[in-house]
């Protein structure tokens, strides 16, 4: 059994508030880790049951009703969103720790159905798709490493064909040991069922086709940015519809939607952010692209840092008090991604799919550093080459390998 790295902070929530929502994608692993815990009492009760279903929607207060010292784990909580109300009554009654653990694959932020989320009351922990270094049972502790410009090797023999051979795989563990033809089915079979199934308790979409083409057209172009006019235009729908359904797409996790950093939350309205799909193995798959023939085309790029994002935002919610941000302005000035820790120090990350990176690499970091920075930056270059090299004061280029 893969120890997934969220555990402990799963554990610690428990033991400290009065329930968890425990937050991903469906087939993520969030029902095999709820299994897995060490608690003294539990009761489980899966909402994918249809009878149980029902019998929630006819009885809410009964269906949460728990015994002193019990945690109640429930399933899916999104497909019966009237037990939300039932058990922040109970809670407001009961303070006690570890009452309830409620499993669920969309995001009750951007939920319509859903209008009270038991903010406040709850701990929320995402579970994203398996980390290639949490499969292979390291501890995530790359973050901690850059910012501290201190990495835990000075070289790697995991190049490019390697790390697009993973990303085409994804991180879904239902799929790890299939072959490629079971696995381009087992994505296709797992998009259409989100996306005509799943979707009935997020929204109320019912031009499923268009849905379906737009996740298409966000996932050809994943990390890229675009502006809402071009995909109403391109799609023909209206802009309220066009939001509707990309925040229906964020709340079942197919996507991920990365802010733009500003020195200030006024600076930030209106500018653009990056739309990235939350596992590289839905992109590759769905869109049937060939890994025997990718090395050298140009969509690699952003493949590439699509897994970069994926592994990185495993370890920042698994290690630490991280945000991650990226950074675009008018002069044409990007970095791929700025993390925040906990002290308002800056980690800023471009990814190069390229195998060699110089002093050029780093324009945008070193400028960076020099005029916006307020705190400690770090800059790193992630590149597909073999070795750590120093490029300036904060300045890294690090192979990609070391995040496996």
């Amino acid at each position: 059994m893969i120890k997934r790295w969220i555990e402990s902070d799963l554990v610690s929530a428990l033991h400290s508030r009065r329930g968890v929502h425990l937050t991903g994608a469906r087939q993520s692993g969030k029902t095999t880790l709820a299994s897995m815990l060490d608690l003294s009492r539990i009761k489980r009760r899966s909402l994918d049951d249809d009878s149980l279903a029902m019998m929630a929607r006819t009885s809410p207060s009964d269906f949460v009703r728990r015994s002193a010292g019990e945690t109640l784990v429930i399933d899916e909580i999104q497909k019966v969103p009237e037990l939300l109300n039932a058990i922040k009554i109970c809670v407001d009654e009961d303070n006690s720790r570890a009452q309830y653990l409620l499993t669920g694959s969309s995001n009750l932020r951007f939920t319509k159905t859903i209008k009270d989320s038991l903010a406040g009351r709850f701990a929320t922990v995402r579970l994203r798709t398996l980390a290639l270094a949490e499969l292979n049972g390291k501890r995530p502790s790359f973050l901690e490493s850059a910012f501290k410009g201190e990495f835990s090797a000075e070289e790697t023999d995991i190049g490019k064909a390697d790390i697009l051979h993973h990303a085409f795989i994804g991180g879904y563990p239902e799929q790890l040991d299939l072959s490629p033809k079971e696995r381009r089915r087992w994505y296709r079979g797992y998009l259409n069922d989100l996306l005509t199934k799943d979707i009935k308790d997020v929204t109320e979409i019912r031009k499923i086709d268009i849905l379906m083409d737009i996740a298409e057209w966000l996932l050809a172009r994943t990390a890229q940015f675009f502006t809402l006019d071009e995909l109403c235009t391109k799609m023909g729908i209206s802009l309220p519809t066009a939001e509707n359904y990309l925040n229906a797409l964020r709340s079942l996790y197919v996507f991920d939607r990365i802010p733009a950093w500003s020195k200030s939350e006024y600076d930030r309205i209106g500018k653009k952010p990056k739309w990235i799909v939350s596992d590289t193995g839905l992109a590759a798959n769905i869109l049937r692209w060939d890994e025997s023939d990718f090395m050298l085309d140009p969509r690699s790029g952003k493949f590439i840092e699509s897994w970069i994002y994926h592994e990185i935002a495993c370890q920042a919610e698994a290690s630490g008090d991280y945000e991650i941000k990226h950074y675009r302005d008018r002069h044409g000035r990007e970095i791929d991604f700025l993390i925040e820790d906990e002290k308002g120090d800056l980690l800023g990350v471009e990814v190069k799919a390229g195998s060699a990176v110089g002093h050029g690499d780093f324009k945008h970091l070193k400028w960076f550093a020099a005029n916006l920075a307020r705190k400690k930056f770090t800059g790193i270059v992630v590149y597909t080459g073999k070795y750590v090299m120093k490029l300036g004061d904060n300045m890294f280029a690090v192979p990609m390998g070391l995040l496996t």
